[in-house]
């Protein structure tokens, strides 16, 4: 939703309504009555009914009134009969309702359809695609339940429409009309009005009626739709700039990419599809829902490069941290690694087998049972039974982990390229690991610090905030690698309670000798420390020497090593 809506709408006060006015609103409340109960009273509030006659659309997401639907009555066709108006009011209320309850539903989904149609079309009009296609999927499931309601509505707005432009439509227009012809098998118009769009249109309808009730085969349809419609969309949406003059019988609306740019087309597709720019689901019209768009977004960072994530993620509406990388990692890394530390508890006492009691022990050790099936006769320290018990073994139980210590590598033989395809660097690996430790730490409750490290150490103080530690893990350096041994030191020794250590790095490390001897000594003062070395296919033993015996070290070779480990670290065996 652009922000320019909020300059644009003009809502006529209630009690400024004409008697006229006043009553559609009416009528429409009775059509709105009729889809909430259609669609089993889906958790959508009544509409906002405005009057807008300088604007064409029948419905958009008002963002002065907390997202929710606005229904425009102010252009409805002029009918004779209160009923017709019901029967427009209910077949648009029932299409616009489809967007949320059908397709696109919800952000993830909607997000899916538009990084589909951004492989063949641009971000900017990504959104035009994807309605094109929802409104097809629509109207076809619609027009099975309601035939007649459907063509009837179809059929109004192109009469409509066609008259008020004086017998004249964009070609964009057209192609919608001769699409809905085909997939609903209906005659809007007897002319050949639409030849030229004939070939487009086939296509398209073809591509969305093959395996029509296939909903996993959406996002496919929808990068092949647009490539079919790119040459359509590029000659009938134009980006323009500040002070263009606009074209006769055109409109202007902002996108709802990152550039928010301006583009001008025919305004007469407002009046068949609304403004095709906007993105229309379920999760814009909710409230106080930032988590469940977190774990969305964060869900559609698992499924997507990030070259092709910022942009989709963004206008499905998503994406609420602000910063798409930092969103993209957290995905990447959510739920991937488990740390958990045991102590052993021991058993309980176990029978073994019967034997005497003696008159002076417990009484509670006397087994009434074992001794009547010895004798039915009862002599004290003769048939009398007891079991005698043993200790069974020790069992493992989780113990909270300590403050967490992530010393992350950044130096420039840590290579990232993020924007890649595929291979993205050593530095996304270790990125991966420190976001599924950082976030393992922030859901058990603890606090957590960072330090990024190359030539200098870049350090986040001790905090629960993760959002300030992921952060200072996306300041990549590139320089040299020297291991921030003060810093490593001061950050142990302002932490409240004992630290797990993490270090992320490859064997580059300039100052090794001092850290071996930096990791003893904190090893020896409780604290616990986890190496994983990026690119090793084994930990040289002879270099670590005496340290693996107080120190875990892990090779990691690819991040599939790294997502596939469990750290399990076993301390203070004990036996009662």
């Amino acid at each position: 939703m652009s922000k320019s809506r909020k300059k644009r709408i003009k809502i006529i006060p209630t009690k400024d309504l004409n008697r006229k006015e006043q009553h559609l609103i009416e009528l429409a409340k009775i059509a709105w009555d009729k889809t909430q109960k259609a669609f089993y009273f889906p958790p959508l509030d009544l509409p906002t009914f405005v009057f807008d006659y300088t604007h064409l659309e029948g419905f958009y997401i008002d963002p002065q009134n907390k997202w929710k639907i606005s229904m425009n009555l102010a252009n409805a066709p002029i009918f004779i009969d209160d009923q017709e108006y019901v029967n427009y009011f209910h077949a648009i209320s029932l299409h616009e309702v489809s967007h949320y309850q059908i397709i696109p539903y919800d952000g993830l989904i909607n997000a899916r359809l538009l990084k589909a149609a951004m492989k063949n079309v641009n971000e900017n009009f990504a959104p035009i695609v994807v309605n094109v296609f929802a409104d097809l999927i629509i109207d076809a499931k619609l027009h099975k339940k309601e035939p007649d309601l459907i063509a009837w509505e179809l059929k109004t707005t192109f009469n409509h429409l066609f008259e008020r432009n004086k017998n004249k439509l964009s070609e964009f227009s057209k192609f919608l009309f001769r699409a809905y012809e085909k997939i609903l098998n209906i005659k809007i118009v007897d002319s050949d009005l639409f030849t030229s769009v004939e070939s487009v249109a086939e296509k398209v309808v073809n591509i969305i009626k093959k395996n029509f009730e296939d909903e996993t085969l959406w996002e496919e349809k929808v990068s092949k739709v647009a490539y079919h419609l790119r040459t359509l969309v590029n000659n009938t949406f134009t980006m323009v700039g500040a002070g263009v003059h606009k074209g006769e019988g055109n409109t202007r609306r902002k996108t709802s990419g990152r550039s928010s740019s301006t583009v001008e087309f025919p305004e007469d597709i407002l009046e068949i599809m609304d403004d095709p720019l906007e993105n229309k689901n379920l999760d814009k019209l909710k409230e106080d829902n930032e988590e469940e768009l977190r774990q969305k977004a964060e869900e559609f960072a698992k499924e997507t490069p990030y070259s092709d994530y910022g942009a989709p993620a963004g206008q499905a509406g998503i994406l609420i941290d602000g910063n798409p990388l930092t969103t993209w990692y957290r995905g990447l890394a959510k739920d991937l690694i488990e740390i958990k530390i045991f102590e052993e508890k021991p058993g309980g006492q176990l029978p073994v087998f019967p034997e005497v009691w003696h008159l002076g022990e417990p009484i509670e050790d006397l087994d009434i049972v074992q001794t009547i099936l010895n004798s039915p006769i009862i002599i004290p320290n003769i048939t009398t039974r007891k079991w005698l018990k043993n200790y069974g073994k020790g069992h493992l139980t989780e113990k909270q982990i300590p403050d967490l210590l992530l010393v992350l590598d950044s130096s420039g033989s840590m290579n990232w390229n993020y924007l890649a395809k595929s291979s993205r660097g050593v530095y996304h690996t270790a990125l991966v690991a420190s976001f599924a430790a950082l976030h393992f730490a922030a859901k058990k409750g603890v606090k957590f610090s960072v330090i990024n490290f190359s030539n200098r150490a870049d350090v986040c103080d001790w905090t629960v905030d993760y959002k300030k530690a992921e952060r200072t893990l996306l300041r990549y350096q590139g320089g040299g690698t020297h291991l921030p041994i003060k810093d490593i030191v001061k950050q142990t020794e302002k932490s409240e309670r004992d630290t797990l250590i993490f270090i992320i790095t490859d064997f580059g490390i300039y100052n090794w000798n001092s850290a071996k001897k930096l990791f003893s000594n904190l090893s020896n003062k409780g604290h616990k420390i986890v190496g994983f070395f990026i690119g090793s296919a084994k930990i040289p033993k002879e270099k670590f020497k005496d340290l693996l015996e107080k120190a875990t070290f892990y090779p990691i070779k690819n991040p599939k090593d790294l997502i596939n480990l469990v750290i399990k670290e076993v301390k203070k065996y004990y036996l009662a």
